[in-house]
């Protein structure tokens, strides 16, 4: 296959690696991020809208949810009324090359009978809670990592919490780790509980789903009183973020549960596994740790993958180019392929991609940021590109390359705003190997549980913290 060339950032790598760690920007660059009527939104997004108008100015997104909509409900599609703009496919695509990624030309090269992007006019939509803007604006002047660093590698690994509020750490960043740090703590609500659906699918398009419960507390944005006090969830400067997957499906998997939580004062998931059968729970590094196998995948996304990249490990494997603003077609919201009748894998998974039809496509302003792995260290993908969306700082692409530098995985999230929330994320994602042909997706897609009494994710509802204890794994095993 044809190697691709990285030409997003081709204007030059400015690495993070060995460099000083960057404070927080002076008065008056921060002076340029507020709440209205500044150039920048609170969480560092360009304000206005682009120079032919293809994409809007931002105007608040979707705070609310729109009439009709209540609580728990499926999403109600704000966007139903829209017409796609154009197509654009294998014949056409060199038109409009300058704003689509790399991973997307090699898609609709490889695939050129069945793969295309229906472009829908440009909706600004993300929107997430007042006191999360406000924090994000005082951040900029104030947010730092820990000095000294905690040790060689860790630069970019200990956040000084003295100087954070619970918001974006780097609404205006200094450099690659801190757009990426951005991202790794970005905000998913405080907490969430859902049946997650997935596929792990061969080149020919059949596909074995798996089903899982996923529960997370994303204690970075609680306050105080709503943290649990166990000793797990206050060391290591606090933790920021815990999770628990515990597998449904397959029945070979069923049971099988992990738990643990990231800390302020490292990205190292402290992850402990619950083993069925055996009744015993071990501590497991290997979760959620840079290039393992993510849960359930059969080894076709990595754990660092997830939401497009974020920093896992307690040393940074990888430099980081300066982020770069860039305009390209991703999937964004999302709400066509949520609705209940869409959610089904046998519609949606085909050969090498999913059905292309009911995913919408738009133009939006991203973070661009190339990865190349540190001499010392060892990955399955030496070098990556990411894509974070400019008004939420979720993951909505990425690429990946192989040892022979070899463009070997193209990633997408389907992202639309939660309004009840409210928060940007994503409905589902996809991990395709352009090389293989066989793709996997996370556990998310929750319309196809539609049919069998599943629901939204519950946003409402934390988890109860035990989940992500050893003692609690032990309370919760079932097999």
């Amino acid at each position: 296959m044809k190697r691709y060339a990285t030409h997003v950032l081709a204007a030059g790598l400015a690495l993070t690696a060995g460099s000083t760690v960057m404070a927080a920007v002076s008065a008056e660059k921060a002076a340029q991020i507020g709440l209205t009527g500044t150039p920048l939104t609170p969480l560092g997004a360009i304000r206005a809208g682009n120079a032919d108008g293809s994409i809007p100015a931002w105007e608040g997104g979707i705070a609310t949810p729109p009439a009709g909509y209540k609580q728990g409900d499926w999403y109600i599609d704000p966007y139903a009324d829209d017409k796609p703009l154009f197509t654009i496919d294998a014949k056409n695509y060199q038109q409009y090359a300058d704003r689509l990624m790399p991973g997307t030309i090699a898609l609709l090269k490889k695939y050129p009978d069945t793969f295309h992007l229906n472009v829908y006019p440009s909706r600004r939509s993300a929107a997430l809670p007042q006191w999360h803007y406000e924090n994000s604006v005082w951040n900029a002047s104030h947010t730092h990592f820990c000095d000294p660093p905690l040790g060689p590698d860790r630069e970019y690994r200990c956040l000084d919490t003295s100087t954070y509020r619970p918001g974006v750490a780097f609404p205006i960043p200094n450099n690659g780790a801190e757009a990426v740090y951005n991202h790794t703590m970005y905000f998913f609500g405080k907490s969430y509980v859902w049946r997650g659906y997935a596929f792990n699918a061969f080149a020919d398009g059949t596909f074995a789903e798996t089903v899982a419960i996923e529960r997370s507390l994303l204690l970075q944005y609680m306050t105080p009183e709503e943290k649990p006090k166990d000793p797990l969830f206050t060391g290591n400067g606090g933790a920021m973020w815990c999770r628990s997957s515990e597998m449904v499906e397959p029945p070979r998997q069923a049971g099988s549960m992990y738990g643990g939580c990231n800390y302020f004062t490292s990205q190292d998931f402290s992850a402990y596994l619950y083993v069925p059968g055996q009744r015993r729970v071990r501590k497991a590094p290997e979760i959620g740790f840079y290039d393992s196998p993510s849960t359930g995948s059969d080894g076709l996304r990595t754990a660092d993958s997830t939401t497009m990249y974020g920093m896992t490990g307690d040393e940074e494997w990888y430099e980081y180019s300066a982020p770069q603003r860039k305009e390209y077609f991703i999937p964004y919201n999302s709400y066509k392929l949520a609705a209940p009748e869409n959610g089904d894998f046998k519609k949606l998974v085909m050969r090498g991609h999913l059905n292309p039809e009911p995913v919408r496509y738009e133009l939006h302003r991203v973070w661009a940021i190339e990865l190349r792995l540190k001499p010392k260290f060892r990955h399955l993908s030496p070098h990556r590109v990411v894509y974070y969306d400019e008004d939420s700082w979720a993951g909505a692409a990425a690429e990946m390359y192989d040892a022979s530098d070899q463009l070997w995985r193209v990633q997408e999230a389907y992202l639309m705003q939660f309004y009840n929330v409210p928060m940007l994320s994503f409905w589902g994602d996809n991990h395709m190997d352009i090389i293989n042909g066989r793709q996997s997706s996370a556990n998310a897609f929750f319309n196809v549980g539609a049919g069998r009494g599943g629901s939204p994710p519950d946003f409402v509802n934390p988890p109860d913290p035990a989940y992500f204890t050893p003692a609690g794994l032990r309370k919760y095993g079932v097999r």
